[in-house]
């Protein structure tokens, strides 16, 4: 059967190939903002990738920025 794909909450229809699934990933921060208070450097956290923002630093590790209200959970 034919796959219409999925309805957008303004009911618009996605083709499955325009729906970017979230996927859930988990990080080391390295370095915080000025105005972050609830998490510090050396921590462990749980975000989504639709949140972060991949930067090529030129190194086999991978580094993304995020906000830290886009943050899901400290994991230690």
């Amino acid at each position: 059967p034919y796959s219409l794909g999925i309805k957008s909450a303004g009911g618009v229809l996605l083709p499955k190939s325009a729906v970017k699934f979230e996927r859930y990933l988990m990080g080391e921060i390295l370095s915080v903002g000025v105005d972050v208070s609830e998490v510090e450097a050396g921590k462990k956290v749980l975000f989504s990738d639709i949140n972060a923002y991949e930067v090529d630093l030129g190194t086999e590790e991978k580094h993304c920025f995020c906000r830290e209200s886009d943050l899901l959970a400290v994991v230690a």
